[in-house]
């Protein structure tokens, strides 16, 4: 293990003394990441004009649209279905929510109620309503049935039960816990999301850099003479691997600290997050070796890697969210291992997730490292 060691420590001193690496690791993503953050801004710091349309025309709709009224980063007006169409059709409105009938007697039940929202495909205010919409559907529905079982308790009328428990912000906190998406910097923003998606971006390209030394020890003959030492091939590969994960982490590492400092991003759960990027790293030092197993020269797997890397980070959703891309193109997301990334950031950043939360996305992305690192490493002859 020792070897193994000095090979990792002197490959990470090698690639950390190139002025280069700092370019490649440091600053192209910051600046990245204060061009896109800017383009697609800050969402919390911005009012949405909604449209209602109320067809259920219930005590409870009436308090869900009381709720979206109060919602800062919402301006609610309550239109027909014709003029609501208009006015999104003409854009002066980012959406219209339609409250379907039946609204309150199905929210009692276990199956979702039947709210639609229409808005302008491409809008990132899109992400923002869903979120403001879903929080609000979710708590009063919590509070519906509280108010329905302790009527039944009671022998009262639930909408009594259901008015003081929804008037009452004290009892409301007492009786339910709900996370609310909107009430701190955990809302998702231009920065947050940038800072996340060209992190992953430039960790994979910086790995695709890293992953040619192996290449290069090859073609130049270091492996041929380190293996006349008494250095057995797996310390030699588990060296260079090891290396390879870390210098990932050292670039994600100061990464986060600056746009947690800088940017006021807040990454979330210390655990998950360290559970979701090295799930990340090893599959991307798995695709890394995988391609490097596959070409011939440190140019070919630079620029081969530059195109799978560009291509699927479009696809994955880390240069814009993919809710503002056709539903196909949502589907195939699920084939490339950004997205899963970025879903488990999403769900640190913005719904302040913990480790349970994103087991789905690390499992995935582990599964990808397991199959790019068997594949490199079934090819790769140290020799």
């Amino acid at each position: 293990m020792r070897k193994a060691l000095s090979v990792c420590f002197f490959e990470i001193k090698r690639t950390l003394s190139k002025p280069s690496a700092f370019i490649l690791m440091l600053a192209l993503p910051i600046i990245f990441t204060l061009i896109f953050g800017s383009v697609f801004g800050n969402s919390s710091s911005q009012a949405f004009t909604l449209a209602i349309v109320d067809k259920d025309k219930s005590h409870v709709s009436a308090v869900l649209i009381n709720r979206l009224k109060q919602d800062q980063t919402l301006k609610v007006k309550r239109n027909d279905a014709k003029k609501s169409a208009e006015l999104l059709k003409a854009h002066n409105i980012d959406g219209i929510v339609t409250i379907q009938k039946g609204f309150q007697e199905e929210l009692a039940t276990t199956q979702n109620p039947n709210v639609v929202f229409q808005y302008q495909p491409g809008s990132p205010s899109n992400t923002i309503i869903k979120q403001s919409l879903n929080q609000e559907i979710k708590r009063i529905k919590l509070q519906e049935m509280s108010a329905i079982e302790w009527g039944k308790a009671s022998n009262n009328n639930w909408l009594a039960m259901f008015d003081t428990i929804s008037s009452s912000e004290r009892r409301t906190n007492e009786l339910t816990k709900i996370v609310t998406l909107n009430d701190s910097a955990k809302s998702l923003s231009g920065v947050s999301y940038s800072s996340a998606g060209f992190s992953i971006m430039f960790v994979m390209i910086m790995m695709m850099s890293v992953t040619g030394v192996i290449i290069e020890a090859k073609n130049t003959g270091v492996w041929s003479r380190l293996l006349t030492t008494s250095i057995t091939k797996f310390q030699l590969l588990f060296g260079y691997l090891l290396a390879f994960f870390l210098i990932g982490w050292i670039q994600f590492g100061i990464l986060m600290t600056f746009s947690s400092i800088v940017f006021h991003v807040e990454w979330g759960n210390i655990l998950g997050l360290a559970a979701l990027v090295s799930s990340l790293l090893l599959c991307v030092v798995g695709l890394g070796l995988a391609i490097a197993s596959i070409v011939k020269t440190t140019e070919q797997q630079t620029a081969i890697g530059s195109l799978i890397i560009v291509s699927t980070c479009m696809l994955g959703g880390v240069y814009w969210p993919l809710n503002i891309v056709p539903d196909i193109m949502q589907k195939i997301a699920n084939f490339v291992p950004q997205s899963w990334a970025m879903k488990g950031f999403t769900s640190l950043i913005v719904e302040g997730g913990a480790l349970p939360d994103i087991l789905t996305p690390i499992s995935i992305l582990l599964i990808f490292a397991v199959a790019f690192l068997s594949f490199g490493l079934s090819r790769v002859r140290v020799s």
